[in-house]
């Protein structure tokens, strides 16, 4: 049991950590390379965006990106067996595979509003910088906070 709470802990310790990356670092470049068109195609559809300023708002949002980060990680943690390459290589890998979901679920979200599809252009991109430094950060992390690379058990 004991063992399960410190993984848990480590674990949780990363997430925390992957956040941290998405909004200092992914967030001081979005500001100059995304985020004016995020702002812009937002501005321009003021009847589909509420004013994003309340703390609930702030919260809910972070509480989001913490579930999301957190579940790109552990599919990593669960693929790092079977993943060829180094931790880096092998995170690139695994964090494509949860932007291609976000990218098809935001896609799919697209088709049932009239506003500009600019917005989501913009926002996959943003999204290609936030999983792109989040992947490297993992990949750097993962293995100093959980420890070494685990064995695919036999048969599975």
């Amino acid at each position: 049991m004991r063992g399960a709470c410190v993984v848990a802990l480590r674990f949780t310790a990363l997430v925390v950590l992957l956040n941290a990356a998405r909004y200092l670092i992914a967030g001081m470049a979005g500001q100059y390379l995304t985020f004016p068109g995020v702002m812009g195609a937002m501005e321009s559809s003021p009847e589909y965006f509420s004013d994003f300023s309340g703390r609930w708002d702030m919260t809910t949002s972070y509480l989001y990106n913490f579930v999301m980060w957190a579940v790109a990680a552990w599919l990593f943690h669960l693929l790092r067996p079977v993943l060829r390459g180094g931790d880096l290589a092998a995170s690139l890998k695994s964090f494509g595979v949860a932007w291609l979901m976000f990218a098809a679920v935001s896609a799919i979200y697209m088709n049932h509003y009239s506003h500009s599809k600019s917005f989501y252009a913009w926002n996959l991109l943003d999204s290609v910088l936030a999983f792109g430094v989040v992947a490297v950060a993992n990949g750097l992390l993962y293995r100093t906070l959980m420890g070494a690379r685990r064995r695919t058990p036999a048969g599975a």
